[in-house]
């Protein structure tokens, strides 16, 4: 056990010190994180504009991502929406752009979040600033 130990650091070590693998590292990193985002269906835990809490505007709303890059959400008796997501490791940030306008207030999920929290599998916390206006948003993954 302790070999394996040892021998799993070396080879840390020697990935992290050339270039080429520091972006294999990263590249894993993504797909981790794209792993991580598309198992399973998400729901806006809390949502700020300016300090008020604004969550119950998205109670009901679902997110499903997807590894082609779109995603879907829905709520019952609601049309369901559509769009494009991407992640970024590298400045850690996630984006979100509908296909169409969405209804008021759900626009204000799209455009680009930066993680303010190390997304774990089930929860990812975000923010973002528009015309002086900060946002933050919370999504968890429902059980």
């Amino acid at each position: 056990m302790k070999k394996q130990v040892v021998l799993f650091f070396s080879l840390a070590v020697v990935l992290f010190s050339f270039t080429s693998c520091k972006k294999a590292i990263q590249e894993a990193q993504e797909q981790e994180i794209t792993n991580a985002i598309t198992n399973g269906t998400w729901y806006v835990l809390k949502f700020t504009e300016g300090g008020v809490d604004k969550t119950t505007d998205y109670t009901g709303w679902d997110a499903i991502y997807y590894d082609n890059g779109t995603f879907r959400m829905a709520k019952t008796g609601e049309t369901p929406l559509t769009g494009t997501w991407a992640g970024n490791a590298a400045d850690w940030t996630f984006t979100i752009t509908f296909n169409t306008t969405p209804p008021s207030p759900l626009e204000k999920l799209g455009g680009v979040w930066t993680v303010t929290r190390a997304v774990s599998t089930d929860k990812g916390s975000y923010s973002k600033t528009v015309a002086g206006v900060v946002y933050e948003l919370e999504m968890k993954k429902r059980p």
